[in-house]
């Protein structure tokens, strides 16, 4: 009872204070308790702009990105389209790629005059000007949608993976075509995932803030993020941040409770006691079309975008012609030798994403324990709370956290410990359900077995427990840390000029045009990201990068 006390009052903490101090500051005013703040916020022409924006892109990106990640899913789930595990692994791989990266890439590619195919295409056709600019409203949805298609795509294959084959093959025997059934059987035994992906990818849209720090800005394209952002700046307006912000949370609680109530107690399973047919859907002359329509929207979204970047981290002279002379090291020798934040964010961000996911596993896992063996009706409170951080936008959670560890009694702003806060608190949602998955393969008889013997509680955790859901821990740590390493809604809030770290490192360079320093700098967090998740897929195996096989 007292480790379930202690364990609760820690999430607790962790949880709810910063969003009690969203609350509080949202109401605070010069003289008191005020609305003024939230009169301030929608009351100002720019302000009701940006949230007419976030919300339009909020939209068109999360209906973009169902529209590709859906035929895309089921092509590699349900279909005998040659090179299936291919795609899943390169829009697997593309989900990895943090946005502002991501946005980055495409403005190499795409920018007005000095973007990659913009030149070409001056090149060849002898223009004066490109026929792309990245720096627009579309250019914004664009990136928005390759960098939020692969949730849909994630969401949409794990349903589709779990379905059970017989009623579209009773379908097929009765006469119907892959269309109908697809339409008729398919999709609407898949409604609980499409409305949690339409749901998922509009929070991300609406939270997202690199793609607009990199795009939206330059073209004064303005969403809620940037525009809280901008409130950081001297002298900080933390009131008027947390009257913007709130809704955001407001809004996302609104959207998954809206998701219970429209699915209600209808019922969608239909995985049962006898396994299911395995045959997929044989699509005959339409197999290669498919392929190359899965390829090429991978192409776009990830292979291209990120050929330039590492093009350009290696590439001395972009005004030069294309030669191996021109090949160089020095981007790199730049960004960790003779830029001042380059190597100390990269320390930074190695021992954050190290401590948050090391202590983010540990509370995991007691959480988990406790939740999952305590008979307690309370125990669900833990679990609610170790879940809630998904609801709660990162840059939401950032400025509360700035209202309440700026000033006493236990100031935390501008020393690496909030960045670890942030970051593990966020970040504990996976590691709780990686835990709780991993803890429900193991019968409770080993551990009652110990129990009965006389060994402690936290001895059979250590001796029996850990040991034999080692798996689950370590692909919680592994997410924790690779969010933790490229997460920048928050830390563009919570870092100081003693605190920077990869990601506020990259943007630093952005808005100094230096774009070698960018290229090499984010080929840096991508390495660091894609050394940490092989190491840990040899280990973990295919659980790490598709829970649903775990």
């Amino acid at each position: 009872m007292l480790l379930f006390a202690a364990v609760t009052l820690v999430a607790a903490v962790l949880v709810m204070l910063p969003m009690y101090q969203v609350a509080v500051s949202s109401v605070t005013g010069p003289h008191g308790v005020s609305l003024d703040n939230y009169a301030q916020a929608f009351r100002t022409p720019r302000f009701v702009a940006a949230i007419g924006n976030s919300l339009l892109l909020a939209v068109l990106s999360s209906v973009t990105s169902m529209l590709l990640g859906t035929p895309i899913a089921w092509l590699v789930s349900r279909s005998d389209m040659p090179l299936r595990r291919t795609i899943r692994v390169l829009v697997l791989a593309s989900f990895a790629v943090p946005a502002f990266v991501n946005a980055l890439s495409w403005v190499l590619l795409a920018g007005p005059n000095a973007g990659a195919l913009n030149k070409a295409w001056m090149a060849l056709t002898g223009a004066d000007h490109g026929f792309l600019d990245i720096f627009s409203m579309a250019g914004l949805l664009v990136v928005y949608t390759a960098t939020i298609y692969p949730l849909a795509f994630i969401f949409m294959h794990n349903a589709f993976e779990s379905m059970d084959a017989r009623m579209e093959h009773a379908a097929r025997v009765l006469g119907a075509g892959g269309a109908r059934v697809a339409l008729t059987v398919t999709l609407p035994l898949a409604r609980p995932a499409i409305l949690a992906a339409f749901i998922i990818t509009f929070l991300e849209g609406l939270t997202s803030y690199g793609a607009p720090a990199v795009i939206g800005v330059p073209a004064r394209v303005y969403v809620i993020t940037t525009q809280i952002w901008s409130l950081f700046q001297y002298p900080p307006q933390i009131g008027l941040a947390a009257a913007l912000s709130l809704p955001l949370l407001l809004v996302s609680i609104a959207l998954l409770a809206a998701q219970r109530l429209l699915l209600g107690r209808r019922g969608f399973t239909t995985i049962h006691g006898k396994a299911g047919l395995v045959r997929r859907p044989e699509l005959r002359r339409w197999r290669w079309p498919a392929t190359l329509f899965c390829l090429a929207i991978v192409f776009i979204t990830f292979v291209l975008p990120n050929a330039m970047l590492v093009f350009e981290a290696f590439y001395a002279n972009n005004y030069g012609p294309l030669s191996l002379r021109n090949l160089t090291l020095e981007h790199f020798r730049y960004v960790l030798v003779d830029y001042i934040d380059g190597a100390p964010a990269i320390r930074n961000s190695l021992f954050t994403a190290t401590v948050a996911a090391t202590f983010g596993v540990v509370l995991a896992l007691t959480s988990a324990v406790i939740v999952t063996r305590s008979k307690s009706r309370l125990a669900s409170i833990l679990g609610l709370l170790c879940l809630l951080p998904l609801v709660i936008p990162s840059m939401v959670f950032a400025v509360g956290l700035v209202a309440g560890y700026s000033r006493g009694p236990l100031v935390l702003y501008g020393t690496l410990w909030i960045m670890i806060l942030a970051f593990l608190t966020l970040n504990l949602p996976y590691a709780f359900m990686s835990s709780s998955s991993a803890l429900a393969s193991v019968h409770t008889e080993l551990e009652s077995a110990a129990r009965t013997l006389g060994a402690p509680l936290l001895r059979v955790l250590r001796d029996i427990t850990m040991p034999l859901v080692a798996g689950g821990l370590l692909t919680g740590w592994i997410v924790v840390f690779a969010n933790s390493l490229r997460e920048l809604s928050a830390a563009a809030l919570l870092f100081t000029s003693r605190t920077t770290v990869i990601a506020t490192a990259i943007m630093d360079l952005d808005y100094a045009s230096n774009w070698g320093g960018v290229a090499a700098m984010s080929v840096i967090l991508l390495a660091i990201n894609a050394s940490v998740i092989t190491v840990g897929y040899r280990f973990v195996g295919k659980s790490l990068l598709d829970p649903h096989r775990r």
